[in-house]
């Protein structure tokens, strides 16, 4: 009886949970936690890493462990316990193996043997890792719904409307179950270009503290947006201006965060959760890819996709959902189907088949794959001439698809059946061409006021921002338009004889531009009162409104330059794309060149042996 008693209090010093529950936060890199061994000595966290082979992940000596009660518990190491798994020395580099999969295990301070839930925390710096509610899967706590989400009850059905301009501003409230104030989750919503823009809505708003917020999301008619929090899930759902819509999240590790939905479309947001959730087939590429692998001849290809596409949208018609998910359900599937049919060569090559059976999306090697697969399906004039299905109906603005698939495609007939919708379509390439010189001869040729209004409206918001802009001494838009391209940099270059300039080439859509301008920031303030000038050069590409609201934090001269000149100056570089930066000395002569963020202590040295 004494042994026995020995053998259950020994027993009784180690508690393990298999396969735990974890919400991952925000990272670039796919983490799973396999299993957590709480002793009394130590407490060990196992996960599995999957990252892009030969990238490197790091975690800090810094990181502890957080018990409800508010106690953190240090890391001591990350030796591994086992032949399957990888060593990992704190604050250093471990590097991704080819198969981009990774056993690790990190060691810690033992926390109380009787703990419930956990967080894991690299810090509370931005990028830092996190794995939220790290619990056994056996005793994790169910969220209490509130009593106003309880039993909502959804319309019998719902229809897409009719297109119709009607400007204004759509609400979404969120609620998040489960929220702690350090997670500094936000809720993302975008994916389209409002008509009356030219550039994409890709906008985040915080929670508060107390897992509430309210975003505002301008419009000019009802449309179908992205919506979701990274380390959770994104969907699609469809929002209208001047209407309000309402949705339940939840912290979870499935994937499955949205709960419910009420006002605007509550039905068809639901439907189309559940059609991400649990029909990812309706738009599941990769299926597409290994059907279509296995054929031999182009007609057995557009045989197996038209198959595809038909079986898609037959099975979307078989659910329940309302009338107005499967119409939109239908028109991305639509959407697919004419990608990989006209645009065949440039779908197909991106995807291969891995060593573990998986199939991958890359863009290495993508012109010679590109080649090798351009005769797979040559189409047939007729087959061609494709006539859309679902796309030109009267309701497709709503859907996300339709603003940006080839709707030239539309025969006779349904350009003068839907003339309106053809009329809507046209309004991102006007705007996104604008030319002063030609806008009312456009003008002129559209039939329908309220997008004439659009076209106005965007013609008045180029106007006041050109007279703001015109006040700026270190802002140059549309002053050397009359330069030549094979002028313009030495035009550029002589406004600033005697010193030291570095020329930024740059977009307000490049994302490592930007990060280039954010880290050089701290440099060029220590840099200040040395003859070194700071240039910065754009080109149409770049939203006027976007482009005025950047350079206001960013210090130097900025020339919103003609796209010829712009790509003249890139040929000049020998460059194929951005960002590009250059630096002349104080001679006048060009001293260095690199494709893409060198990093501030290459540019720094570089500038100050110019200014010698």
């Amino acid at each position: 009886m004494f042994a026995l008693v020995a053998m259950t209090g020994l027993a009784q010093k180690l508690v393990v949970w298999e396969n735990p529950s974890a919400f991952i936060g925000e990272s670039s890199a796919e983490f799973k936690v396999t299993k957590v061994e709480l002793k009394q000595t130590e407490t060990v966290l196992h996960f599995h890493a999957q990252f892009t082979p030969h990238y490197w992940i790091k975690f800090a000596k810094e990181s502890f462990l957080r018990t409800p009660d508010g106690k953190e518990y240090i890391v001591t190491s990350g030796a591994k316990t086992n032949d399957k798994e990888s060593d990992l020395q704190l604050d250093s580099l471990f590097w991704m193996p080819d198969s981009g999969e990774a056993d690790l295990v990190l060691h810690f301070k033992p926390v109380p043997l009787d703990t419930q839930e956990m967080d894991f925390l690299e810090g509370y710096e931005e990028g830092a890792f996190r794995f939220w509610n790290i619990c056994d899967t056996k005793n994790k706590k169910k969220l209490e719904v509130p009593g106003d989400w309880k039993n909502v009850k959804y319309a019998k059905d719902e229809t897409l409307p009719i297109a119709k301009i009607n400007k204004g501003v759509a609400t979404i409230n969120v609620k998040i179950l489960g929220y702690k104030p350090d997670m500094k989750l936000e809720f993302y919503a975008g994916g389209f270009v409002p008509l009356g823009s030219t550039q994409q809505m890709d906008k985040s708003f915080p929670f508060a503290d107390n897992g509430t917020l309210t975003a505002e999301i301008p419009l000019w008619l009802t449309r179908e947006v992205t919506v979701g929090v990274q380390g959770l899930a994104y969907t699609n759902i469809i929002i209208g201006p001047g209407q309000e819509t309402s949705i339940l999240m939840q912290v979870c590790d499935d994937h499955r965060p949205f709960l419910a939905f009420k006002g605007f479309f509550a039905k068809t947001n639901m439907d189309l959760v559940n059609a991400h959730d649990t029909h990812k087939s309706f738009t599941d590429d990769d299926e597409t890819y290994l059907k279509v692998k296995e054929c031999k001849t182009p007609d057995e290809r557009l045989q197996c996709l038209t198959n595809i596409f038909n079986q898609r949208t037959a099975a979307i018609k078989k659910t329940n959902y309302a009338t107005a998910a499967k119409d939109l359900l239908c028109m991305t599937t639509e959407e697919n189907y004419f990608r990989w049919t006209h645009l065949f060569a440039s779908t197909f090559c991106q995807y291969q088949v891995g060593a573990d059976g998986k199939v991958y999306r890359t863009y290495e090697n993508y012109e010679e794959n590109y080649k090798k697969c351009m005769d797979m399906l040559p189409l047939t004039e007729e087959a061609a001439a494709y006539s859309w299905k679902y796309l030109n109906e009267p309701a497709s603005p709503s859907c996300l698809a339709f603003w940006y698939t080839t709707i030239d495609t539309f025969d006779k007939n349904a350009k003068e059946k839907n003339a309106y919708n053809v009329e809507l379509r046209s309004i991102p390439s006007i705007l996104g061409r604008y030319d002063e010189k030609l806008v009312d001869t456009i003008l002129k040729d559209m039939t329908f006021e309220d997008c004439k209004a659009v076209v106005r409206e965007f013609q008045a918001d180029q106007q006041r921002i050109a007279r703001q802009l015109a006040t700026q001494e270190s802002v140059f838009y549309k002053k050397y338009d009359d330069v030549a391209p094979e002028d313009i940099l030495q035009t550029i270059l002589d406004k600033y004889k005697g010193k030291a300039v570095l020329i930024d080439i740059w977009a307000t859509w490049c994302g490592p531009c930007r990060a280039g301008h954010k880290a050089m920031a701290p440099m060029k303030e220590q840099m200040k009162g040395q003859d070194i000038q700071f240039v910065y050069i754009t080109s149409p590409s770049s939203p006027l409104k976007a482009w005025q609201e950047m350079i206001k934090d960013i210090d130097g001269d900025h020339y919103y330059l003609t796209k010829e000149q712009y790509d003249y100056i890139l040929n000049k570089y020998e460059s194929d794309g951005i960002p590009t930066y250059a630096i002349y000395n104080i001679s006048g002569e060009q001293t260095y060149k690199n494709i893409g963020f060198p990093g501030t202590d290459v540019i720094r040295k570089e500038l100050e042996t110019a200014s010698k």
